[in-house]
């Protein structure tokens, strides 16, 4: 698992990095001209914006626990500055929130690191408990698992929208696999511990996730509160890979293809959630109406993004999600789909009411170079339901 893990996220990551980088170089020209303050300097941007890149293969790549968690602390180090891109009072205070609560979870991973690395060498389940219980703690701060999460709304709203999609679509997935490498090195008595302490708080992320987009007026926060929602839902998947031997190759199935698919279609939302930034200022969603009138282009991207990321068919998700509801037990089923169901609820209220009725402010009109990069993952992620259909149909 943790290898073939690794060479998904080796081949994910830098397709994201390289979508992102693209959209960087259309995306800051014209945010530099809405600034009310001078934005970062697009040299110190870009460098910051590859090393970011940098540490995180890195820290897929690392051959030991205590190099990887050096090089998860290194993602910190290096992209809080980009979180604070605007230079305005809310970035700045999201740049420090995230660098003080990623700090103290990565402090907890370097304690539950040692911890293991104790029980390795004494052979004790017990320390290896204690010691997982601090890496989920620690690396489920940088993972947005929940209740360790807070600091994800702010950043994923308040930083330029390509860092957005690559602090959702390719950090959550890095911190993700710290935590399956130490799961992958539990003794037999410990495994059920760990797989409980995931299995729960997947579950806790959801629930965070689903009642935090009701009545969501920032359309930002809610594309970060399905981060939170998401990687719930890839924790859950993955702490039932311990079952069965006849339903574990399904679940490692949709494992991998739930954290393809939401990581390129939220990057396609948070693409498309910094073009309408900068058409019209706000991040307000009652301000931002009637793009189906304004904005054809964005429009559809947003309705279909928000379709797939809510795991309408034919989207990907759907399938994962579907392997979760008849892999789990009946009452974790009977949860999930509880808040799925208020999930899509809410995150169809808002597209719906975004895109239809009568524009109530005058947006500016973007360049159609704005549209390319969402445009080419709109049609990758539709090619990816179909493909997937046609499979699931055999």
């Amino acid at each position: 698992m943790e290898h073939n893990l690794r060479n998904l996220l080796l081949i994910l990551t830098p397709v994201l990095f390289a979508a992102n980088l693209v959209q960087s170089f259309f995306y800051l020209p014209l945010a530099s001209r809405h600034a009310k303050t001078p934005n970062m300097p697009d040299a110190l941007y870009y460098t910051l914006f590859i090393a970011f890149f940098g540490a995180m293969i890195f820290a897929l790549t690392a051959g030991s626990l205590p190099l990887m968690w050096v090089a998860i602390e290194l993602t910190t180090l290096v992209s809080a500055p980009l979180i604070a891109y605007h230079r305005d009072k809310d970035g700045l205070e999201a740049m420090w929130k995230y660098l003080l609560i990623c700090s103290i979870g990565i402090a907890f991973a370097l304690f539950g690191t040692m911890l293991v690395l104790h029980s390795q060498t004494i052979g004790s389940p017990r320390w290896f408990m204690a010691g997982f219980a601090f890496v989920l703690a620690g690396y489920g701060t940088k993972t947005g698992l929940a209740p360790f999460h807070s600091w994800l709304p702010d950043a994923h709203s308040e930083a330029p929208a390509p860092v957005s999609a690559l602090l959702s679509g390719a950090l959550l997935n890095c911190s993700f696999f710290a935590i399956v490498r130490f799961r992958e090195m539990a003794p037999a008595e410990a495994a059920p511990f760990c797989d409980n302490s995931m299995l729960a708080l997947g579950i806790f992320s959801v629930a965070v996730g689903a009642v935090f987009m009701v009545r969501q007026n920032d359309f930002k926060r809610l594309l970060a509160y399905s981060s939170v929602e998401h990687i719930g839902l890839i924790t859950i998947l993955y702490s039932l890979c311990a079952g069965s031997a006849d339903i574990r190759s399904m679940i490692v199935l949709a494992l991998f293809a739930h954290i393809v698919a939401h990581s390129l279609t939220k990057t396609l939302l948070f693409q498309t959630a910094g073009n309408l930034l900068l058409a019209f200022g706000t991040r307000a969603v009652p301000v931002v109406q009637g793009l189906a009138v304004s904005m054809k282009g964005h429009a559809l991207m947003w309705l279909v993004g928000i379709v797939f990321i809510c795991a309408m068919p034919p989207s990907v998700l759907f399938f994962s999600e579907l392997a979760l509801v008849f892999s789990a037990p009946v009452w974790v089923s009977a949860v999930v789909l509880l808040l799925l169901f208020i999930v899509f609820a809410a995150m169809m209220k808002t597209a719906l009411s975004m895109v239809m009725g009568r524009p109530l402010v005058k947006c500016e009109r973007l360049p159609g170079s704005l549209a390319l990069v969402p445009g080419a993952l709109l049609a990758a992620i539709i090619l990816l339901g179909i493909v997937s259909v046609y499979f699931v149909a055999r």
